[in-house]
């Protein structure tokens, strides 16, 4: 069997006889594997064995705190005069629900259209993070990665403005001429009623349930929001995406308006019923195999042709963020309709709609809807606190390997996990400073440009990790034909102010913008009318406020509660950034560098070019 097994499809093999032999786990290095037996539970349906893909909105929500959101006419601010762009989050309702299904061991895959900019490449690090196949997203730069712009104002109220972006192009020619293998090599296929058009909607689930794959509609938005606001396309085609899901998951005010339009004679019904009702005369109406319906506090309610069940939500001690709940919702029971298949009996319903709800749940807990490293632990402890009896085949491997996307893990062997975790951070960290310096085009001119004009010399200094950063600058600027030296933080105030003239500048590294050994040290370059460049974490700091212009980064959770690496990692990259730029506007040659390095390889390397 494994000798004529395709590559891409030897995971599915390998979990279908472990499966059969009870196996307690797959070997590491494959895509797949099975943490406990769940051969006692019977299903009316069998599990799957290839990947979930999923088709729909991925985007990179931008956060902007205004003094005031202005009116008509008016000029508003920004809260801080520095600091333009507070923060980019990777989400999307899709590739929300793929995330969660990923971790908990499903293997996932998006189906988009992105562009080759520094939000497309945001988003690619983030599904790499957390183990979602990139493998059918189609990158040009003819396309524009899906944004929104959300406007925070001091009460706590936003204002948000889209662009769909490539997710708006997915029509029905995009979906057969794009996604059609992907199609074949799904169990479950995926799609949304948020920002693809329709009738690219209505093509892959026609596609899909051709194949005899089993399809998943996730209705976002209320049918007229999706025609009128969204204009995603007609309401007859909402109707029949509606017909050709096997699985509904509507909010309960989509569910209202949807079973309003599909059904005329229950319109003036509809307000009086109950969640379950709703569900009951929805599954009739569309001819779905489940209706799983969310309505907040109340729980869900999961209806099959056979069984209504309704399931309560976990009593967490904090809501955080209940934004993406839904769609962690979803994630969860793509996770259970995996690994169990679609159940009939009310137990297994019941179990299903527990697992869905643990996991938004664990959503609402933290900020985004995207889980967190710790996200499947919390859901085991929410299904291990309920009468859910599922809970066995969702137990972390503690013994390595990993948990795979459709693409497997990047570091199957657990010793190792941590390294290549490292280097993912690393690499989003340099994706996350690239899109916050996009909004920051007019600081990082002003930089340069100071950098450019200084007539006189320019030091750099700093402490700790950051003081290793400013001296490689030094070197760096000498090198390629700008005058500089490094002086440390704690050595200005022992005589070396005395080499300060008027003419020079200095660059001031600091992570956090507070760091004492250099605060202490902005009244006395303000004494000498010394111009002041911050390279910063955080503009809204001594430094930011104090410095003529700053360059200010974003970057991952370091270890140990702030071990600085990735903050490393994105100060490295503006320091390359600044010389480059340099080099360019001061004309300065290979021949010129070769002047400054006649040693070691690079000028035997040189000379030899000359």
């Amino acid at each position: 069997i494994f000798e004529a097994c395709p590559q891409n499809k030897m995971a599915a093999v390998v979990l279908t006889l472990a499966a059969r032999v009870g196996a307690a786990r797959v070997a590491p290095g494959c895509a797949y594997r099975i943490v406990s037996s769940v051969s006692s539970r019977s299903r009316s349906t069998a599990a799957a064995i290839g990947p979930v893909y999923g088709c729909g909105s991925n985007v990179v929500d931008n956060f902007f705190r205004l003094r005031a959101l202005p009116k008509p006419g008016e000029k508003g601010f920004f809260a801080s005069p520095t600091t333009i762009l507070e923060q980019s989050i990777v989400g999307g309702v899709t590739l929300n629900h793929l995330s969660w299904a990923a971790a908990l061991g499903v293997p996932s895959g998006l189906l988009a259209l992105q562009g080759d900019d520094p939000s497309g490449k945001l988003i690619r690090a983030k599904m790499k993070e957390l183990n979602v196949s990139s493998e059918y997203v189609q990158v040009s730069p003819a396309y524009t990665t899906a944004e929104s712009y959300v406007l925070l104002q001091p009460d706590g109220e936003r204002s948000i403005i889209m662009a769909s972006g490539g997710t708006s192009l997915i029509d029905a020619s995009t979906v057969l001429s794009t996604f059609s293998p992907a199609v074949e090599e799904a169990s479950i296929v995926t799609t949304e009623i948020s920002q693809v058009p329709l009738d690219g909607v209505l093509q892959l689930l026609q596609l899909a349930r051709q194949a005899g794959k089993l399809t998943v509609l996730d209705v976002d938005v209320s049918p007229s929001v999706a025609v009128h606001e969204a204009r995603l396309g007609t309401l007859e085609q909402v109707q029949q995406c509606a017909l050709e899901a096997d699985v509904l998951k509507p909010a309960k005010h989509a569910a209202v308006e949807l079973l309003e339009t599909m059904a005329p004679s229950l319109k003036d019904k509809v307000g009086a019923m109950s969640s379950a009702d709703v569900a009951a005369n929805l599954l009739q109406v569309t001819g779905s195999k489940l209706v799983a319906l969310t309505s907040g506090d109340e729980g869900c309610v999961l209806a099959t042709p056979n069984k209504v069940v309704i399931v309560e939500p976990f009593a967490i001690p904090q809501v955080e963020d209940a934004t993406g709940a839904g769609d962690a919702f979803l994630g969860g029971l793509l996770a259970g309709l995996h690994r169990f298949g679609l159940a009939e009996s009310e137990k297994d319903l019941r179990d299903l709609g527990l697992l869905a709800n643990a996991v938004g749940a664990a959503c609402c807990e933290t900020l985004g809807a995207l889980p967190t490293p710790s996200g499947r632990d919390r859901v085991i402890e929410l299904l291990r606190s309920s009468d859910a009896t599922i809970t066995n085949a969702f137990e972390l491997d503690t013994q390595g390997g990993g948990d795979g996307g459709a693409n497997g893990g990047a570091a199957p062997d657990g010793h190792l996990a941590s390294f290549f975790g490292s280097v993912e951070d690393d690499t989003e960290t340099v994706a996350m400073t690239l899109v916050a310096l996009q909004s920051q085009r007019q600081a990082v001119e002003a930089f340069v440009s100071a950098l450019e004009s200084c007539p006189g010399r320019v030091y750099t200094t700093g402490v700790g990790k950051s003081a290793a950063v400013a001296r490689r600058m030094a070197i760096s600027l000498t090198s390629t034909g700008t005058r500089s030296q490094f002086v440390h933080a704690t050595e200005w105030i022992h005589g070396c102010l005395g080499g300060l003239g008027p003419e020079d500048c200095v660059v001031v590294f600091s992570n956090s913008g507070n760091t004492v050994e250099c605060v202490q040290l902005l009244p006395l370059f303000a004494d000498r009318g010394i111009a002041v460049l911050g390279v910063v974490g955080n503009t809204d700091s001594a430094v930011g406020q104090a410095a003529l212009a700053n360059l200010q980064y974003r970057y991952k959770p370091e270890p140990v509660g702030g071990a600085p690496t990735t903050s490393v990692v994105a100060q490295e990259v503006l320091v390359n950034g600044v010389v480059n730029e340099l080099i360019v506007r001061k004309g300065f040659t290979q021949a010129n560098f070769a002047h400054n390095h006649p040693g070691g390889a690079i000028g035997a390397r040189l000379a030899a070019a000359m």
